[in-house]
C-alpha cells in the first residue's frame, strides 16, 4: 500500500515540473485545437444528433439528467473561475519575484479549487439538483430539448478530447517514460516494444468508443450516468497506459504476471481518471497515471514481487 501512495505523490510531483508539463500542454493544445475545429465544423451535425437521441428518453429522464448536465457545467465554470481569479491574485503578488513554480502553482491552484467546489457541490447536492430541474420545468419542452442536445454535444467533444489525450500520451509513453528514466533512475533497465504498444493503444481506442455507444442510455439514469463514465474512464485509461510502462519495465510481460497488483493499478487509473472532472487540469490525467504506473510497477519489480 505504501508503494501505491508513494507513485502517487511521485507522479504528481512530476507533474510540476516544467519537461512534464511543457509537453502535458503542448499535447493538451493540440488535442484540443483538433476536436474544436471538429466540433466548430460539425455542431450542427452533434446537436441534431444528440436531439434525436433525446427524443427515444423519456421527458422525467431529460429534466432529471439535464439538472445533472447543467449542474456538472456550472461546477466546471466555477473551478474556471476561481482558478483565473485566485491564480492572477496570487501571481500578482509573486510578480516582484522570480519564480520558477509558476507552473506549480498554477496546477495546485486547480486542484484546490476543483476539490473546494467539489466538496461545496456534494454537501448540497439535492438542493442544486433540486434547482436545475425547478429552472428546466419552467422552460417549454422545445427549450429543454435544445438546452440539453447542446450539453450532449459538448460532452461528446469532451469524451473525445479525453479519449485523445490518453492515446496520444499511449502512443508516446515511450519517450515520456525514458524521459522521467533518465532524470530521476538513469541506471534502470528498460525495454522497448513500441509496436506492441501502437497495437494495443488502436484497439483500446476502438473498445471505448463501443462501449461509450452501447453505455450511452446509462447517461439519463442518475448516479448510474456518473458510475458508467468514470469506469469507462478508468478502464481505457488502464489497460492502456498500464501496458505502455509494463513493456519499458519488463522484457516480455504477461497479464497473468501482474494479477496479485492489479488492484493497484486500477486504483491508480481511478484516481487518474477523476482528472477528468476537473477543467484544463484534465490534460494532466493521462500522464498522471501513465508515470504513476510506471512508478508502481517499478517498485514492484525492484522489491522482485513480480
Amino acid at each position: 500500500m505504501q508503494d501505491f501512495f508513494e507513485s502517487l505523490v511521485f507522479a504528481y510531483e512530476q507533474l510540476t515540473k516544467s519537461y512534464i508539463m511543457q509537453r502535458a500542454l503542448l499535447v493538451g493544445l493540440f488535442v484540443v485545437l483538433v476536436w474544436g475545429v471538429v466540433g466548430f465544423l460539425f455542431w450542427g451535425e452533434l446537436v441534431r444528433f444528440s436531439s434525436y437521441l433525446i427524443e427515444l428518453v423519456p421527458f422525467s429522464f431529460i429534466r432529471s439528467s439535464g439538472a445533472i448536465f447543467l449542474s456538472t457545467f456550472l461546477y466546471m465554470q466555477v473551478v474556471l473561475v476561481t482558478f483565473a481569479v485566485v491564480h492572477v491574485f496570487v501571481m500578482n503578488l509573486l510578480q516582484n519575484k522570480k519564480s520558477a513554480n509558476g507552473g506549480f502553482i498554477a496546477l495546485n491552484i486547480v486542484v484546490v479549487s476543483a476539490v473546494f467546489w467539489g466538496v461545496v457541490w456534494f454537501m448540497n447536492s439535492g438542493v442544486i439538483r433540486s434547482e436545475m430541474e425547478k429552472f428546466l420545468t419552467w422552460l417549454p419542452f422545445e427549450t429543454v430539448e435544445a438546452v440539453i442536445a447542446n450539453l450532449l454535444a459538448f460532452y461528446f467533444l469532451y469524451n473525445l478530447v479525453v479519449m485523445s489525450m490518453t492515446l496520444v500520451v499511449g502512443l508516446y509513453s515511450t519517450r515520456l517514460l525514458e524521459s522521467v528514466r533518465e532524470r530521476e533512475f538513469p541506471y534502470d533497465t528498460v525495454y522497448e516494444n513500441e509496436q506492441g504498444v501502437f497495437r494495443y493503444t488502436l484497439r483500446d481506442g476502438a473498445i471505448f468508443l463501443v462501449a461509450s455507444l452501447l453505455l450511452f442510455p446509462l447517461l439519463f439514469i442518475p448516479v448510474l450516468n456518473y458510475i458508467a463514465q468514470i469506469a469507462l474512464w478508468t478502464w481505457l485509461s488502464k489497460d492502456t497506459l498500464f501496458y505502455d510502462s509494463a513493456t519499458l519495465l519488463f522484457k516480455k510481460p504477461k497479464k497473468r504476471d501482474f494479477q496479485k497488483i492489479s488492484k493497484h493499478i486500477w486504483a491508480i487509473a481511478g484516481v487518474g481518471s477523476l482528472f477528468n472532472f476537473i477543467p484544463a487540469i484534465n490534460i494532466f490525467g493521462p500522464f498522471f497515471s501513465e508515470i504513476a504506473m510506471f512508478y508502481f510497477l517499478k517498485r514492484q519489480r525492484d522489491a522482485k514481487n513480480i
